[in-house]
């Protein structure tokens, strides 16, 4: 967590210094978080802020922070914040639906690294003016994932705010030679996907146009809605997918396809094509009104799914296919990895290139 840093803008972020400067910017005015972008931000943060502790293995950077232990075991600890307003709004989250995305969201980061979640805290903000049965539906959610995935409650905060705000901290373990890295991605790995993407975001245009009220039925935009309000966090699948040495690189979909492949080749030096033709379509996304242009867009830049993006070598094609179905899960082969030259490309079975709009999720 960072409370504090008396560092200065050009020292955080010499690389947005530099282009501030060439578009001739006076830099004594107010630099926005909007005219660096969260990218640069966490960077420039990671710069400042070096991992140079003998016990880290993994600062900044990665799905979670990678910790040594004893016995070549690893500490993994990751963060998470929905606050009212930026990720949810309460007319279309219920209280105990929020509770379980708060905890699942950070399992995911867990299961990204192939580990094993232990313990949670959580710091709860929330107006005064707040009836206890929205906490205790939320604190109900909390406890019924916890429940579901070995996690114990061990601590957290509660605190006064204008807006609903909670903050999730889960530890996992694993052993420190099987953790799974965004970085670990080679040319020639395949490139897999857990599950489908782009559900949630159709669930949240759903909600917004209709509600809660569209839970009550099992259709396509209920389900749809409860994939976004609800994700499932592929815990076991990623742990085999460690155990087995199976995946070289991973991380949770947590911003959109285009934009969580973009990070995983910049951390491993690579570039990825993707087979447009090959990427799962949801039943949720079919039978509706969307054109496939928006079926597509949904699926490439959609955030908040929290499938598994994960590179394999070729030779182990067929384990992850027994995988696939002893787990039945989907686990299906979009791409490849390629020299970072050749950048990121989805591409259609015809050779034309589809044109990525918009990448992903970012806040600033």
């Amino acid at each position: 967590m960072f409370i504090a840093c008396e560092a200065s803008f050009e020292e955080l972020y010499p690389e947005e210094t530099l282009k501030l400067k060439m578009r001739g910017n006076d830099m004594g005015r107010k630099t926005l978080l909007k005219g660096i972008g969260e990218e640069a931000l966490i960077k420039g943060l990671a710069a400042k802020f070096p991992s140079g502790h003998p016990r880290v293995i993994k600062g900044i950077g990665d799905d979670a922070a990678v910790i040594a232990e004893a016995g070549g075991k690893a500490l993994l600890t990751t963060t998470d914040i929905l606050i009212e307003g930026t990720h949810f709004r309460r007319e279309y989250t219920d209280a105990y639906l929020l509770g379980r995305k708060a905890l699942s969201i950070s399992l995911s980061d867990i299961a990204a690294m192939g580990g094993i979640p232990l313990f949670f805290l959580t710091s709860i903000a929330l107006p005064p003016d707040t009836e206890k049965g929205f906490l205790d539906g939320l604190y109900r959610g909390l406890s019924d994932v916890a429940f579901d995935f070995g996690a114990l409650l061990i601590g957290g905060n509660t605190a006064r705010s204008g807006k609903v705000m909670v903050a999730t901290t889960v530890l996992g373990e694993a052993s420190a030679e099987e953790v799974v890295y965004r970085g670990g991605a080679r040319e020639g790995d395949d490139i897999y996907v857990t599950g489908a993407t782009g559900v949630s975001a159709l669930g949240l245009k759903i909600l917004k146009g209709r509600g809660l009220g569209v839970l009550r039925k099992k259709t396509r935009a209920g389900r749809a809605a409860l994939k976004h309000l609800d994700p499932t966090p592929r815990v076991e699948a990623g742990r085999a997918l460690a155990t087995g040495r199976l995946a070289t690189a991973m991380m949770d979909i947590s911003d959109g396809l285009a934009l969580d492949l973009k990070r995983m080749c910049e951390e491993s030096g690579t570039g990825a094509v993707i087979k447009v033709d090959r990427l799962p379509v949801a039943d949720e996304l079919r039978g509706g009104q969307a054109t496939h242009g928006e079926i597509l867009d949904l699926i490439v830049s959609g955030g908040e799914d929290y499938e598994l993006l994960f590179t394999a070598r070729g030779r182990d094609s067929g384990r992850i296919a027994s995988l696939s179905r002893r787990l039945s899960l989907p686990m299906t082969a979009i791409g490849k990895v390629t020299e970072k030259s050749g950048g990121i490309r989805f591409v259609h079975d015809d050779g034309t290139e589809l044109e990525i709009r918009r990448p992903g999720f970012e806040h600033f």
